[in-house]
């Protein structure tokens, strides 16, 4: 059984994690690898719920903005979950040095800037009640800008802890997105199969 907390974490991560994210994965995992994961998680889910505007007509009415946050937060932590088994599991196969415990910090501190994006949404807000569209237009490049940064963190951080190579860490990524496509194009099979029969 390992002990956390007894590292003092001399880092502000929220802060070093944009420009130093390999850095900021090594911190939190020698001080503890659970700091924040599901939180960061489960707010990452509704940030990209709100990014893709699934929770527009929510924001605009509030107890059903309050349950499709519930439902995305949700998702958010059993996204990480998968990712972090698949990740794990394709990783072994390119000798990969990460378990799940570590691959899910690695993944859900990558989703800062995400969850930053949601700062966008108080802006946005009265964008869409006053219909001022160069605002919606301005937050959706930015929110644009911040899902690109993150997948950039993502990358280093895959790579930081699993001991790959960006190219290998790219990979590693690739892999657990083949997997999960493979069940979506069965079932699109399938479904062709089933109506032209």
């Amino acid at each position: 059984m390992q002990f956390y907390f007894m590292v003092k974490l001399r880092i502000n991560p929220w802060r070093e994690v944009w420009l130093h994210p390999r850095n900021t994965i090594k911190a939190i995992l020698k001080y503890n690898p659970k700091y924040m994961v599901l939180p960061l998680a489960a707010l990452a889910g509704i940030a990209n719920s709100a990014i893709e505007f699934e929770l527009m007509d929510g924001i605009i009415g509030g107890s059903s903005f309050i349950g499709s946050s519930i439902v995305a937060a949700l998702l958010g932590i059993l996204s990480l979950y998968i990712s972090g088994f698949l990740l794990s599991l394709t990783g072994r196969w390119l000798k990969g040095k990460a378990n799940a415990l570590k691959l899910r910090a690695a993944v859900a501190w990558s989703g800062v800037p995400i969850v930053a994006s949601l700062l966008l949404f108080i802006p946005l807000f009265f964008a869409l009640n006053s219909s001022a569209i160069g605002t919606v237009t301005m937050s959706a490049f930015v929110s644009m800008g911040l899902g690109v940064w993150s997948l950039v963190l993502y990358v280093g951080m895959i790579s930081e802890v699993q001991k790959f190579s960006i190219w290998k860490s790219i990979l590693n990524i690739l892999l657990v997105i083949i997997i999960l496509l493979i069940p979506v194009l069965l079932l699109g099979v399938l479904s062709g199969v089933a109506l032209y029969a």
